[in-house]
């Protein structure tokens, strides 16, 4: 029994491995999912300032082992969008504010390797650049 879970263990954590390795291109760009195949990307807070009034903050974090690149916007009052990109390291957030924002917000990543291919990467995600 214990051998058995041993190699459980072994299989699943080279399985585990394998994901974001059979995922990475020749461009180094991959999937930015986790091995159970969750988004690396994840909305770690949303606040409202309280130093200057409609100004909406949001903060992602990469709960993944491996670098993404991140589109984020925040919708102003007016529906018109403030948006931003950034790489996040692994285990590391990234915020962005808007003023006179009306909370609503969206967000996308890919994983990328060498930051010099960002944009490479991210014109392979549909609707990136929209």
């Amino acid at each position: 029994m214990k051998w058995t879970i041993g190699i459980a263990a072994l299989l699943a954590s080279q399985f585990a491995a394998a994901d974001y390795y059979s995922s990475v291109d020749d461009d180094t760009c991959w999937d930015a999912r986790n091995s159970s195949g969750g988004p690396c990307m994840v909305v770690h807070n949303t606040k409202w300032s309280q130093y200057s009034k409609d100004n909406f903050i949001i903060t992602y974090r990469n709960t993944c082992s491996h670098r993404i690149y991140a589109r984020f916007c925040n919708e102003r009052k007016n529906g018109s969008e403030d948006c931003g990109a950034s790489g996040i390291g692994a285990g590391n957030t990234k915020s962005w504010s808007t003023h006179n924002a009306n909370g609503r917000y969206s967000y996308n990543s890919i994983g990328v390797v060498k930051g010099s291919k960002d944009w490479v990467c991210s014109g392979k995600v549909s609707n990136w650049h929209d």
